[in-house]
């Protein structure tokens, strides 16, 4: 079963090693707008920050 559903409000996890000078993610907040079948355990987020849809695993979001 999925973790989330649309709809649901959502933020980015903090990573403990994001490589220097890449573009942080976490705390990024969003809402999901596609929980995917394939592959399993990925949802498509739209972020509030850019608006941009953005893709990741389940297991890099907690619902707010």
């Amino acid at each position: 079963m999925a973790k989330f559903v649309v709809g649901d409000r959502v933020k980015v996890v903090d990573k403990p090693r994001w490589p220097t000078g890449f573009y942080k993610l976490e705390n990024w907040q969003g809402d999901i707008v596609e929980v995917m079948e394939d592959p399993e355990g990925y949802v498509l987020m739209k972020t509030h920050k850019t608006r941009y849809k953005m893709t990741f695993h389940e297991n890099e979001l907690e619902k707010i």
